[in-house]
């Protein structure tokens, strides 16, 4: 089975919107599993005689939640992932309506502190996982929040708390606007590294690879061939050449010349292993660098290589290759094998065509 060089096959990696969003469930999926072990602590003192009925019956609702949400996880998908944070967010805002709005004075300031302390993260969260809504996200729940304060700060109730100053409604939200507003520029600035990466590996598949048949190009193979003359390791080189390829382009066209390129590219990357360089070298000539083979294992390949490109480029137009193998083992330099292999090319095509010859 074939190893490609890095630069035959686009790279793999997920974009940094990926992975943002992947972070961002996993810091969600941690917030609710602490939720659970919160609610459930408050529910364990509860049993002890401690807490209010409001507090008891939140911390209920929050074990109910968190272990619906706990236990479909696995099955979510980040579509649902990103309707979890709304959907917790928006609890916690009702909670926080709840605590400038009805409920007793020492409920009010934990609520209004487990507020604080929560939503922050969660609109952090909720912003990485909606990436491009960041700022109306952030700046919704200022607005929301704020309001909430102004009009709970007029509760006489609040008063011993220090929470009747209606000035606190207006810093929460400006001080959640200007989080906001932090997040966009933060989110705006990775889209931007984000792009930047996509156009670096975009260029460095185009650098890299041949536009037609989308394997490997001539500059690859030279650097591999540099790589193993530098490592001094054992491998092979099979220079190989389209038969009659001229005849194809004028008789059939360079449509169909085009085909046949593709479609021998594709035959000698299925038969090749992970570690060995298939690339196209130039027209209708390819080569391909075996690695850790034996001359005879070498020779054996290629004629492998010449049977199946015959067999297989029937469904297209018959086709044969002609190719000239040379091994490491001569002791020339990657020059040298290269010339060598030339003129084993050379020996194929003068031999007749659609042969194999091992120098």
């Amino acid at each position: 089975m074939i190893e490609r060089d890095p630069a035959n096959t686009a790279p793999a990696e997920a974009g940094l919107a990926q992975f943002d969003q992947q972070s961002a469930s996993r810091m969600l999926r941690i917030l609710i599993g602490f939720t659970w072990m919160s609610a459930g602590a408050t529910l364990a003192s509860a049993l002890l005689g401690s807490g209010s009925p409001l507090s008891n019956a939140l911390a209920s609702l929050w074990f109910v939640v968190s272990s619906f949400f706990l236990l479909l996880w696995p099955k979510m998908t980040l579509f649902w992932h990103r309707c979890v944070a709304l959907t917790i967010l928006t609890l916690l805002i009702l909670q926080w309506s709840l605590s400038w709005v009805v409920a007793p004075p020492a409920d009010a300031m934990i609520g209004i502190l487990l507020g604080l302390l929560y939503i922050p993260i969660l609109v952090m969260v909720t912003s990485l996982l909606w990436a491009h809504y960041s700022l109306a996200i952030g700046a919704t729940i200022g607005v929301v929040m704020g309001v909430i304060a102004l009009v709970g700060s007029r509760r006489d109730a609040l008063s011993d708390a220090y929470l009747s100053d209606w000035r606190l409604g207006l810093m929460i939200a400006a001080t959640y606007c200007l989080f906001a507003w932090l997040l966009s520029i933060w989110a705006g600035e990775r889209a931007e590294l984000r792009r930047t990466t996509e156009r670096v590996e975009r260029l460095h598949e185009a650098a890299n690879t041949d536009t037609l048949t989308g394997i490997a190009n001539r500059r690859v193979a030279e650097r591999r061939l540099q790589v193993f003359a530098a490592g001094h390791r054992r491998y092979a080189i099979m220079m190989i050449d389209i038969d009659h390829f001229k005849l194809v382009n004028d008789h059939h066209g360079h449509d169909m010349g085009d085909r046949i390129l593709q479609r021998v590219a594709e035959i000698l990357t299925a038969r090749m292993r992970p570690q060995d360089t298939v690339a196209r070298w130039g027209g209708e000539e390819f080569l391909v660098i075996a690695e850790s083979v034996t001359r005879d294992e070498a020779a054996i390949i290629a004629e492998s290589l010449r049977s199946l490109v015959e067999l297989g480029t029937q469904e297209v137009l018959s086709t044969t290759i002609s190719i000239g193998v040379v091994h490491s083992n001569v002791g020339r330099g990657t020059e040298q094998m290269l010339k060598r292999a030339d003129e084993a090319l050379y020996a194929a095509k003068n031999s007749g065509r659609n042969r194999a010859i091992t120098l």
